[in-house]
């Protein structure tokens, strides 16, 4: 908002002072995000010898994604600034309390742990929709797919070196070190925020506003009204159901390789590039990538990095075929972002994106529980060839739904 309160237009430019600023703030919350997420396991898992114990607590920081549409009704009502400010400070003390306590204690009680995993989980159902609802207000909407790219591009620069760096800050020093880096980190994110110029919303209502359960079932009405937006969430769902079984399956087969660590790490490693690879194509050609089709690239490509995976479950051809996993999410994830945010009104996205979000995020723990007591007892490629499948039933969803609304009907026109 301007001094005056009233709303400021969007930057006439790509490169803008608040999306540079927009830019660096998140590159920076991911490479401690990446510290961290390796540094809470090591803690846990140095004090207490238990990978049960550490899947705990990463259900601890996953469970308030089920109150993620709630977060998301409540986000539309406010300055955006005000939960992307307030979740960094609160996950920023957070951290920087579990890694002080364990730099003095040496060890912290896990209920603690536990507790403070759930709080930035909760902390992170805010900061997640009003993250991608921000991004349209600071670019021009015909810039929005490079903004994507280049935004998707450097966040996995950094959180590739921040997991990189993460092992090497553990290894050295502690644990503890990581995650205090982590706390300092979402706190500089938080005081870079404060120098980025986020618009006012142009529709929200002056009067009484309806309850937070009204404005979400609004939400819903909306995205129902396009075929689109009522399936994107079932394909974020699909997506994330891949992901579950090949985090899971993949360090054991390089175990069984005689790779390991090492070999999952270049797995991982490749991965990242190939979602490198996809932002920099965005970065590069913008407007001019046909996005539905796009993202139905994407789906085929994943299912036949997913095939090749099966097929060929040997080291090399594994380490290959991630390339292709990763340049395929990130075909797929920035086209469907971009269609959200050039079509749904900005006093809605906050809404979609969280209903999009929580539809994502249960896709992997519910297949984690679903594939846990049969991982064991089935070829380990053989889960590869499953998800290939259920790639290949996205892509088909998601054809039929671009050949049956070739466009999206005009829901900024006459809103819910």
């Amino acid at each position: 908002m301007s001094p005056g309160g009233s709303p400021v237009a969007p930057s006439s430019r790509l490169w803008n002072r608040s999306f540079t600023i927009w830019l660096i703030g998140t590159a920076q919350s991911q490479l401690g995000h990446a510290l961290a997420g390796i540094a809470l396991s090591f803690l846990v898992l140095h004090q207490t010898g238990s990978a049960g114990q550490m899947a705990l607590t990463l259900a601890c920081s996953l469970v308030p994604n089920l109150l993620m549409p709630l977060a998301g009704a409540w986000i539309d009502r406010v300055n955006l600034k005000i939960p992307l400010i307030g979740a960094d400070i609160v996950r920023g003390l957070l951290q920087l309390t579990v890694g002080g306590l364990a730099l003095w204690w040496g060890e912290v009680p896990l209920w603690l742990v536990n507790a403070a995993a759930f709080l930035s989980g909760l902390a992170g159902i805010f900061a997640g929709p009003a993250t991608n609802a921000a991004l349209p207000m600071l670019v021009p909407e015909a810039e929005l797919p490079r903004a994507n790219g280049i935004l998707g591009g450097l966040s996995q620069s950094a959180y590739l070196l921040g997991t990189l760096g993460g092992g090497l800050i553990v290894s050295a020093f502690s644990p503890a070190a990581a995650i205090m880096a982590d706390g300092f980190g979402f706190l500089i994110m938080a005081s870079l925020l404060l120098f980025v110029q986020v618009p006012g919303r142009n529709a929200l209502p002056t009067g009484q506003r309806p309850g937070i359960w009204a404005d979400l079932r609004s939400g819903l009405k909306l995205m129902s009204r396009s075929r689109l937006l009522t399936f994107i969430p079932l394909l974020a769902l699909l997506i994330n159901i891949t992901t579950g079984p090949v985090m899971v399956v993949t360090p054991k087969l390089m175990e069984s390789l005689g790779y390991g660590a090492k070999g999952y790490g270049v797995f991982l490693a490749l991965e990242s590039v190939g979602l490198l690879v996809a932002g920099a194509i965005f970065g590069v050609l913008g407007k001019r990538i046909p996005l539905r089709l796009c993202a139905l690239l994407g789906f085929l490509l994943l299912s036949a990095s997913l095939l090749g995976m099966w097929l060929l479950p040997t080291y090399t051809p594994l380490i290959a075929f991630s390339f292709g996993v990763g340049l395929s999410i990130g075909l797929l994830n920035t086209p469907i972002m971009t269609l959200l945010q050039q079509n749904v009104p900005g006093e809605y996205l906050g809404r979609v994106f969280s209903v999009l979000s929580a539809s994502a995020s249960l896709g992997m723990p519910l297949t984690l529980l679903i594939v846990a007591p049969f991982v064991d007892h089935l070829p380990l490629n053989l889960w590869f060839g499953l998800n290939a499948a259920v790639m290949l039933l996205g892509a088909v969803i998601w054809a039929g739904v671009i050949l049956i609304e070739r466009e999206m009907p005009d829901l900024k026109e006459s809103q819910v």
